[in-house]
């Protein structure tokens, strides 16, 4: 086993084991701090993510809510249209009825044609 040591270990080799020896170790450190440095680039590309995704969940929430503000505002107007509408219907309805009322209170309902008192009751 000495023997075999000492052919390996001369001094012609010994220099050349130690510059193997050097860059093995070389090796290893470079790959164990890229390995570091590949997870810090992880790390800072997930926080990254993170707050744009936070961003724009926060963007989506306020257009949300403001489009939300907009449906109700208009829901009430709606409302207050459909509730002119059905006014203007009764007061058309009631104007109608007033003028069957007056209509077949007037005498001679069954004559032929339109009086002066029957044109009266027309809407101008």
């Amino acid at each position: 086993m000495q023997a075999l040591l000492a052919a390996v270990f001369t001094k012609r080799t010994v220099p050349w084991i130690l510059v193997a020896l050097l860059f093995a170790v070389g090796g290893i450190s470079a790959r164990i701090a890229v390995g570091k440095v590949s997870d810090l680039i992880d790390a800072r590309v997930a926080s990254a993510k993170s707050e744009c995704d936070a961003l724009w969940k926060a963007e989506l929430a306020e257009k949300s809510l403001e489009v939300a503000r907009l449906e109700l505002a208009l829901s009430e107007q709606v409302k207050q249209v459909d509730r002119k509408i059905k006014a203007a219907e009764n007061a058309a309805r009631d104007q109608l009825e007033q003028m069957e009322k007056a209509n077949a209170a007037l005498p001679g309902g069954d004559a032929c044609g339109l009086g002066a008192d029957r044109v009266r009751l027309l809407p101008r």
